[in-house]
């Protein structure tokens, strides 16, 4: 649900890892729309990050992942699923102690360029933040498991083929309720 808390959440979080490890990179992927939201959370509410926001065309990108690649004490990088898409060869060389996907379900579908690229990247911790984590199918769920804990689930036609139809619900809930923090807003 919206209001809850979930960028405030991570970003404590980043906070307590730059505490307890030092200058590590952490990197948001978010939907374009919610990129410069997240740089005006950060600078809000953890001032002390340093906050670099990919943007502009291809040519000045690559020169920025460069730049990036060689500085040790950035601490977060924001970037948008297209430009995820577009980047995802210098990304995915780059290790990062968070890689945040907010509005996750842009990787509901595992074939999409966006759920592929997302997969290559290299995070000690990989969170999916969404309100949605499944709006048609079980696939859609499985997807962003696929993306946080890589191999939990049984591959996919497995995992389809046994929950696809809703059957089996139970048991699912109790295989992913330890990975979900869910809350509703009359909780908070």
């Amino acid at each position: 649900d919206m209001g809850l808390g979930k960028t405030l959440q991570v970003i404590a979080a980043m906070l307590w890892a730059r505490e307890k490890d030092g200058h590590k990179p952490s990197l948001v992927v978010a939907p374009t729309s919610l990129v410069y939201n997240w740089q005006a959370e950060l600078a809000r509410f953890a001032p002390g990050l340093s906050v670099h926001v990919m943007e502009g065309n291809q040519r000045a990108r690559l020169m920025r992942w460069a730049d990036l690649k060689s500085k040790r004490d950035m601490d977060v990088i924001i970037t948008s699923y297209p430009l995820l898409r577009r980047d995802v060869n210098l990304i995915g060389e780059m290790p990062f102690r968070f890689v945040v996907l907010d509005e996750a379900q842009h990787i509901k579908n595992p074939q999409s360029l966006a759920a592929t690229a997302a997969a290559r990247l290299q995070g000690r911790t990989r969170l999916a933040l969404t309100g949605t984590p499944m709006e048609n199918n079980p696939g859609e769920l499985w997807s962003i498991f696929n993306f946080v804990l890589p191999g939990y689930l049984p591959t996919r036609p497995q995992f389809m083929r046994r929950h696809g139809d809703g059957g089996r619900a139970d048991e699912l809930r109790s295989r992913i309720r330890p990975f979900l923090l869910r809350r509703l807003k009359v909780d908070v």
